[in-house]
C-alpha cells in the first residue's frame, strides 16, 4: 500500500467515526468560539453564507476533494451567488477551500507536510502569544481551566470526546486572547479553522485526550507559579505533542508519543 492510500484509509476511518457524533450544531459552537468576537452588530448577507458555508466545510473534512458549486449553495442558502462567492473566497484567503479558474471552487485537502506547516507555524504564534498573555492572565481563570481538566479526566472511561474538544478550545482562546494583539488572535482563529478537522479526527484515537488533559495541566501550573519561561516551553512540546499524534493516526506517521 503507498503512503497516500494508507493517509486516505486512516481519514475515511477517523471521518467515519466523527460523522456519529459531531453534527452541525456542534460545529456552530466551534464557530461561535473562533469567530463569535468578530461578527458585526449588523451581520451582511455574505457573512450569514460564510458561517454557514465554514460549518460545512469543517464537517466535510479534508481527505477528499468536493466541488462547491456557487449556484447549488445559492439556492440552498436561499441567497443569490454574489454573497456565496464573497464567502467562497474568504474560505479561499483562509486556507480551507481552493478555487480553480476553470473548475470552480472545491474543499482543500491536506497533506502530511501541511500538518507541519500549520502546526509548526501555530507553535511560533502561539508561544508568542503566552509571552505576551502572561501578565494579563488572572488566576481564578487559570484555577478554571484546571478544575474543567480534572472534570474530564475523572469521566475518560466515558470517552468524553465533545466536551474536551470544548474545554481544548477555551483553553488555547484563553492565552491567544489576553495577548491582546488583535491581528495575532485572528491568525490564530485562521489557523485553528483548518486544525479543526484534524483535531475531531485525531481525539477519537486512544490516549490522545489524555496526553493533552497532562499536557494543559504542566502549562496551567506553570503559569500559576509564574513561571512564563517553563509554561512557553511546554506549550511549545504540547502542540509538537499534537502534530506528532495527528501525523501517526491519520497520516501513518511513526510516532515518538506513548501508545
Amino acid at each position: 500500500m503507498s503512503q497516500s492510500e494508507a493517509e486516505t484509509n486512516h481519514w475515511e476511518g477517523a471521518a467515519a467515526a466523527v460523522a456519529d457524533v459531531v453534527d452541525e450544531r456542534f460545529v456552530g459552537e466551534l464557530f461561535d468560539l473562533l469567530w463569535g468576537q468578530e461578527r458585526t452588530a449588523t451581520p451582511t448577507v455574505a457573512d450569514y453564507a460564510y458561517e454557514q458555508l465554514w460549518k460545512r466545510v469543517i464537517l466535510l473534512g479534508g481527505s477528499e476533494e468536493q466541488r462547491l458549486s456557487d449556484v447549488a449553495l445559492a439556492e440552498q442558502l436561499g441567497v443569490s451567488r454574489t454573497p456565496v462567492r464573497q464567502a467562497l473566497e474568504r474560505l479561499v484567503q483562509e486556507g480551507l477551500v481552493r478555487s480553480d479558474p476553470r473548475r470552480g471552487y472545491w474543499t482543500r485537502t491536506f497533506t502530511s507536510q501541511d500538518i507541519h506547516e500549520i502546526y509548526d507555524l501555530r507553535e511560533a504564534l502561539e508561544v508568542l502569544a503566552l509571552r505576551l498573555a502572561a501578565p494579563h492572565l488572572k488566576r481564578e481563570e487559570l484555577q478554571a481551566q484546571l478544575d474543567e481538566l480534572e472534570a474530564i479526566r475523572a469521566g475518560l472511561a466515558s470517552n468524553p470526546f465533545l466536551r474536551f474538544l470544548k474545554v481544548d478550545l477555551l483553553f488555547h482562546l484563553l492565552i491567544t486572547r489576553a495577548s491582546r494583539n488583535g491581528r495575532l488572535i485572528h491568525c490564530l482563529s485562521e489557523l485553528r479553522s483548518q486544525l479543526c478537522m484534524f483535531q475531531m479526527r485525531d481525539s477519537f484515537y486512544p490516549r490522545r485526550i489524555e496526553i493533552a488533559l497532562n499536557d494543559h495541566e504542566q502549562i496551567l501550573r506553570a503559569l500559576l507559579a509564574g513561571k512564563r519561561d517553563e509554561a512557553a516551553a511546554l506549550l511549545a512540546a504540547h502542540i509538537r505533542h499534537s502534530k506528532e499524534g495527528v501525523l501517526a493516526d491519520i497520516f501513518a506517521e511513526e510516532s515518538h508519543l506513548p501508545s
